[in-house]
């Protein structure tokens, strides 16, 4: 009979899983911050993704990843006290943030990007988004948050403005219909309107700025057909950056926004 034997068959059985998960190391979604440690993202080494000709096939990657917060990852990242935020729009293809990420993570040492589901409201993917920026923050040694939202995903970064509290945090609202978009609004009976029937967000702390960069009308593919401009709307704690209509030579329509505005940033330049 085995009977004598199990207690200690159990006892090297735990052995070795306990030998396995010391010498695992780092799980493929830990962060490498040493201030994050035990926080969980996809980790993403921009290089991987590919530019040029492969700029959609990039894109199509990078909109491939989990949802939540991907962490962007290159060498000789410096600027780590700054905490990196960028947040997509609604059926986003990737391909509009591929060159601008790529300059930003040369720039700054914690740059991450921000995956969720477009079907759900604003105000909603806003609460997850303000949680997720908040645990970053206290787990690390920042000293401010640059965030940038690009169209749908303008609204969600201003709706989030109110979920930062007192951090010293500067929003980009990129493109962004922010005065409200019936279309993909419809289902979203919570949000607030004023008399004018244009959107109405929760207010945030005077540490928090907000710049809008908004397209030229007629030049934005996702815009043009309205009557009303949807990016026209007066916040608090605000600042408009009207951008031209043309980028290196060529129409700097709806989504090549991102690129300007990025890049504009780090002080990289592009022509009218």
């Amino acid at each position: 009979m085995n009977t004598p034997h199990k207690p200690i068959t159990l006892v090297l059985l735990i052995s070795i899983m306990l030998i396995i998960v010391n010498c695992g190391g780092s799980s493929p979604g830990s962060n490498g911050h040493p201030g994050n440690k035990g926080k969980r993202f996809t980790t993403v080494d921009i290089n991987l993704l590919g530019e040029g000709t492969e700029i959609r096939e990039a894109g199509e990657q990078l909109m491939d990843y989990p949802l939540g917060v991907l962490e962007l990852k290159t060498e000789g990242q410096t600027n780590d006290s700054v905490l990196v935020m960028a947040v997509h729009g609604y059926d986003s293809r990737g391909y509009e943030w591929i060159t601008g990420l790529k300059n930003l993570t040369e720039y700054y040492g914690s740059m991450f990007f921000y995956r969720y589901d477009w079907e759900q409201c604003p105000d909603i993917i806003a609460q997850d988004l303000g949680g997720r920026i908040n645990e970053i923050y206290a787990a690390g040694n920042y000293k401010r948050v640059l965030i940038f939202g690009h169209s749908y995903g303008g609204m969600v970064v201003t709706f989030a403005a109110a979920e930062l509290g007192k951090m010293k945090a500067e929003i980009h609202a990129i493109a962004a219909p922010l005065s409200g978009f019936p279309k993909l609004l419809d289902n979203c009976n919570n949000l607030s309107y004023g008399r004018d029937d244009k959107l109405q967000y929760p207010e945030w702390k005077p540490s928090v700025r907000l710049i809008q960069h908004r397209t030229a009308h007629a030049q934005d593919g996702a815009f043009r057909e309205l009557a009303v401009d949807p990016q026209e709307i007066e916040l608090p704690f605000y600042s408009i950056v009207e951008l031209p209509p043309t980028m290196d030579g060529h129409r700097l329509g709806h989504n090549w926004s991102v690129t300007w505005v990025l890049d504009k940033h780090i002080g990289k330049p592009h022509r009218f």
